[in-house]
């Protein structure tokens, strides 16, 4: 479910985040391998979301698991 619905807002984020801090950076910094992950989290955390994973799981006819069910 996750490459429906989440992994595209995930990478426009990324990009997005990945844009701001070059323009900040008036293009002059490289990207560093210490970087990504900050770039990352903020992308992360504006699309990963509790609506938009569930967004997924109905998208796919798969809904999170009940426990109680199982077994």
């Amino acid at each position: 479910p996750l490459d429906v619905v989440l992994f595209k807002p995930l990478l426009l984020a990324y990009s997005k985040a990945l844009t701001n801090y070059l323009h900040r950076a008036q293009g002059l910094l490289l990207v560093k391998k210490g970087d990504f992950f900050p770039l990352f989290w903020e992308a992360w955390t504006t699309s990963f979301k509790k609506e938009t994973i569930l967004k997924s799981f109905k998208a796919t006819s798969i809904w999170p698991c009940n426990t109680k069910v199982i077994l």
